[in-house]
């Protein structure tokens, strides 16, 4: 009965957490940049002890867990706003932005930027968007222009090029926060493959890759496991009462 008791529970949990990450991925669905998390259930096996201490594999069982999510990386559709401080990227390369708590160089795909007080394009509160040597760019205006391959010319006659980072599609990655990334691999600044084709869109920005539609679905799947769950483990408490008043009526 324990066992039972255990799975259901598990159950609980586990479809707790992937409803927590469905979740988020609908609540940032117009979140510039924001690439959806994809919760990777995986099994793991336990061996059960038997009340003599030994085990055996009649006491094998399987439990599912969520240890991982995945970031899908595909790229979204554009926005068009006419606003020179906002910025799309076309291929596999992001933006590399300074981690304003940390310092770290970390990389984003939102391209809706402004100025901040000292005439430096920011991307929020998040941090300041480097140059291709990993400096933060200081404009300290509005009134520039950016060609496709990522040159920022301002109209006091400065080029800047845009600090730009390749990762393949597949690449795992860690993310900061709902718009920074951080690949676990080391990858440098910069490393854009020559034959590698990529576009900087000036006056438009990524909208989010979720899909409602897909993350309801999956939100309706678990929510039924966490009920079936939910009512297991209702019924396996119920004849535990029953069984444990029968053995104290003995």
């Amino acid at each position: 009965m324990l066992r039972g008791y255990y799975t259901a529970a598990n159950g609980i949990i586990n479809e707790q957490r992937i409803l927590n990450v469905i979740t988020n991925n609908i609540a940032n669905v117009k979140t510039a940049g924001y690439k959806t998390e994809i919760a990777i259930p995986t099994t793991f096996a336990e061996e059960m002890l038997l009340i003599n201490g030994e085990s055996s594999e009649t006491g094998t069982i399987r439990y599912r867990t969520l240890q991982e999510t995945y970031t899908n990386l595909e790229q979204a559709s554009f926005e068009e706003t006419g606003s020179r401080l906002d910025m799309a990227l076309v291929g596999n390369v992001y933006f590399n932005i300074e981690n304003r708590k940390t310092g770290e160089t970390l990389l984003t795909r939102n391209g809706q930027f402004s100025l901040d007080s000292e005439g430096y394009l920011v991307l929020g509160p998040s941090g300041r968007i480097l140059d291709e040597d990993g400096n933060p760019i200081q404009l300290g205006t509005a009134d520039f222009s950016v060609s496709r391959d990522g040159v920022i010319s301002v109209d006091d006659g400065r080029t800047i090029t845009l600090g730009l980072t390749y990762l393949p599609a597949d690449t795992a990655i860690e993310r900061i926060d709902d718009n920074m990334f951080r690949p676990y691999e080391d990858f440098e600044t910069g490393n854009i493959p020559a034959d590698e084709e990529y576009q900087v869109r000036q006056g438009s920005y990524e909208r989010s890759n979720v899909d409602v539609a897909e993350e309801t679905i999956r939100a309706m799947d678990s929510q039924n496991v966490f009920t079936a769950c939910s009512t297991a483990l209702k019924i396996i408490n119920s004849v535990n009462e029953i069984a444990a008043n029968d053995l104290a009526k003995i």
